[in-house]
């Protein structure tokens, strides 16, 4: 009976594959693409676009979706003169403005676009140009001319802040023969970069503070007792942040903070819980610990947990008071008043510490081995390799250079890396009382009238500080 049954069986499903018209013929056809995702045997069947050398994206990412029907998408990206992507630009339909984008790192997309010919209008500042593009159902196409370059003598202070920082130096950490130092926090002040550092190879394990100025010269073992035989702070020292009173505070993560003077050294161990980094900014002191956020007065003591805020990473602070603090994957800005504001929402993965330009308000981010530039809206400007092997911490001084402190393999590779200022924005410029040179410059046009970079489109999500940081769909 049973070898009946499965004859029974399989005589059933061969007379279905048969009704079907066989194994062979009951194949799906292929799923839509992207042009230059086919496989070989498509591929002539994929236009090649002008501009595009048989690959009409030619982008690091392409939109997740083309919606069907009688519209397509544009593919772009846009560079400098030097063939550097520029970000920032605003891309829009010339005769529709309202279908538009805004390039990071160089690349655009605009989805939904009606079939058929199109100019596209790019602007960033006061320099624009025009391109032509076809856009064909269902698909996404490249302009005429990918990449598309804008560039001009007028406005090459504008096409600056949109690139990278450049890096311009790097200074060892480790100038001593006793110890073997390496970088965990940095705080540039006054002309003067002051490294919270630790020995954990030697016996003795030990911190103290590195004073150098910012041109990595005159070394200066700061923290240190008995011709420097003893050193007062502890191996687990973490963040630093010099106050208004010229008193360096270095918080540890196990337990205590110490205060030192920036001029004598003198160090002043205080009972406090422990933390992982701190930042001073006007009169106020934050601290980031395993607790959140904390506030304090300019002695770092004296701490005010403030509701919601999480924090997981490092803090930053501003002139005016105000801290920056990495919770999770966004920035969130604290008001002096302890008000909590989510400030960069996108682009990061894992941040570990923030720091501020005071000039223009600039928001610098260390996420990963990348450091990645917002503006004071927390709109994304541009992302660039922080040069580290073990990047611990960020900060800028007063000029706009950034400093990143590198942990490094051992005392050998440990460093601070130097990156440039980048010009100021021709608005902040003025406000600063800066003339950019150069006839036609941007101080030659009221500021009023430059659409610099893209404003946020949605309205600021604030809470309160006994409210809970609301969760960010990223």
């Amino acid at each position: 009976m049973k070898i009946l049954t499965t004859m029974s069986l399989a005589l059933t499903l061969a007379g279905a594959l048969t009704a079907c018209g066989g194994s062979n013929q009951n194949t799906l056809p292929p799923m839509g693409v992207y042009p230059g995702q086919l496989q070989g045997q498509y591929n002539n069947q994929v236009p090649n676009l002008p501009g595009t050398n048989g690959d009409p994206l030619n982008n690091n990412a392409l939109p997740g979706d083309v919606t069907r029907g009688q519209v397509g998408s544009i593919v772009g990206r846009v560079v400098t003169r030097s063939g550097r992507p520029l970000h920032n630009v605003v891309v829009t339909l010339e005769n529709n403005p309202s279908v538009r984008a805004v390039s990071r790192q160089g690349d655009f997309t605009l989805m939904n676009v009606p079939v058929g010919q199109h100019s596209l209008l790019l602007k960033f500042g006061n320099l624009e140009t025009t391109v032509a593009v076809n856009v064909i159902a269902n698909m996404a196409v490249a302009p005429a001319q990918n990449p598309i370059q804008l560039d001009g003598e007028v406005g090459s202070e504008a096409l600056a802040f949109a690139n990278p920082n450049r890096q311009t130096a790097s200074f060892k950490v480790d100038q001593d023969i006793l110890n073997q130092w390496q970088a965990r926090g940095i705080d540039a002040q006054g002309g003067n970069l002051y490294i919270s550092a630790i020995d954990i190879r030697n016996i003795t394990r030990k911190g103290t503070v590195i004073k150098m100025n910012a041109q990595g010269e005159e070394w200066k073992d700061l923290a240190k007792t008995w011709l420097g035989l003893k050193h007062p702070l502890n191996s687990s020292a973490r963040g630093i942040a010099a106050t208004q009173s010229g008193a360096l505070l270095v918080v540890d993560e196990k337990s205590s903070l110490f205060s030192v003077d920036s001029g004598t050294g003198k160090v002043q161990k205080i009972e406090a819980d422990s933390a992982l980094d701190i930042a001073s900014g006007g009169s106020t002191v934050w601290i980031s610990s395993v607790r959140g956020l904390e506030k304090s007065d300019a002695s770092g003591s004296s701490r005010t947990l403030i509701s919601g805020v999480a924090a997981s990473g490092g803090v930053g602070a501003d002139a005016e008071g105000n801290a920056y603090v990495c919770v999770k994957n966004t920035i969130v800005k604290v008001s002096s008043a302890g008000k909590a504001t989510p400030l960069v929402k996108q682009y990061l993965n894992s941040p570990t510490d923030v720091a501020i330009d005071s000039r223009n308000g600039d928001v610098y981010v260390l996420d990963g081995g990348e450091i990645k530039r917002f503006d004071k809206n927390g709109i994304f400007v541009v992302s660039f390799g922080s040069a580290a092997l073990d990047p611990s911490s960020i900060d800028l001084d007063e000029e706009g250079n950034l400093y990143v402190a590198d942990f490094g393999r051992d005392h050998r590779s440990s460093q601070i890396l130097k990156f440039e200022a980048v010009p100021l924005m021709p608005q902040n410029a003025a406000a600063a009382g800066t003339r950019l040179a150069g006839p036609g410059s941007f101080n030659d046009t009221p500021a009023g009238d430059i659409p610099l970079l893209e404003e946020a489109s949605e309205e600021e999500e604030e809470f309160e500080g006994g409210d809970e940081l609301p969760e960010l769909d990223l």
